[in-house]
């Protein structure tokens, strides 16, 4: 007969211990029940983010109200309304990802090796457009940028305030969401370009991963804006309606209105400049 050492004894034991604990720790978890799910469905920018190592984290952590726990005849209902909360979850991977989760609900008065298991998704964003561009899109010189060493655009700062944005989300889930409400909606300038001239340009709105253009118009001291023939400092259908006017002989303009009228930089000014205008105005395009 093999003799058996302390040694073995020893890991005889423990491997017992161990699986008496696994054992009884799912005996615990099966025998908590869930009476009042709390929210499945988290969105990325809205309910959780990746950070700058790539690991996710919920914004403001796991939304649990509305959760009931039932356990050893005894319910418990989520409560926020003391110092902490009384319940609390964790990933049973470890971590959370992308897509399904198994997340355990733990809670105060059931003691901390019992949980009860609810499966939740975290849905990515697939792509975002603008719906409204910011408030201030006339940047004007010595106030929101000054001009660089060589002859571009430098600013460090562009305020958010009053983008709207319609997130496509990859279940086929749609949100629109504004700033500052939402603050983690971004800015960017283009990927494909090294430097900004004065004049009309894109910036991008960033969300989730996710880039968005939006026009703005940066104005140099003493410059005038393309488009703005009627000279208000902005570009509108009434610059539209001015070229159309013009160009039916209904009205005459300068020789200043008519540089900043043809916006197709053709040389001349005709209906191509209005429509080019209004699709400018509606969206359609971004810049002249």
């Amino acid at each position: 007969m093999k003799k058996i050492t302390l040694r073995s004894l020893v890991s005889l034991m423990l491997a017992l211990l161990l699986a008496f604990s696994a054992v009884s720790v799912a005996a615990f978890a099966a025998d908590v029940t869930v009476v009042k799910s709390p929210k499945t469905t988290f969105y990325q920018g809205i309910d959780w983010s990746y950070d700058k190592s790539g690991k996710i984290s919920f914004i403001g952590g796991v939304d649990l109200s509305g959760t009931s726990l039932s356990y050893k005849g005894k319910t418990v209902e989520y409560d926020a309304s003391g110092a902490w909360p009384n319940m609390y979850s964790k990933p049973a991977s470890g971590s959370w990802v992308a897509g399904d989760n198994t997340m355990h609900i733990f809670c105060d008065s059931f003691g901390s090796k019992v949980y009860a298991s609810v499966t939740i998704k975290l849905i990515e964003a697939d792509s975002i457009i603008v719906l409204t561009p910011p408030k201030k899109t006339l940047l004007h010189e010595g106030t929101d940028w000054k001009m660089s060493g060589i002859g571009d655009v430098e600013f460090t700062e562009f305020d958010m305030t009053g983008i709207r944005l319609k997130v496509f989300y990859k279940d086929g889930t749609v949100k629109q969401i504004s700033y500052p409400e939402n603050k983690l909606i971004g800015w960017a300038v283009s990927q494909d370009i090294d430097y900004l001239e004065p004049g009309h340009a894109v910036l991008y709105a960033t969300f989730a991963g996710k880039r968005a253009p939006f026009p703005v118009i940066f104005l140099a001291k003493g410059a005038s804006i393309l488009g703005d023939v009627n000279n208000d400092k902005k570009v509108d259908s009434g610059d539209a309606l001015m070229i159309l006017q013009y160009s039916v002989s209904k009205l005459t303009l300068n020789n200043a209105q008519l540089a900043q009228a043809d916006v197709t930089k053709e040389g001349n000014v005709d209906s191509t400049d209005a429509l080019t205008i209004l699709q400018f105005v509606v969206g359609k395009r971004l810049t002249f």
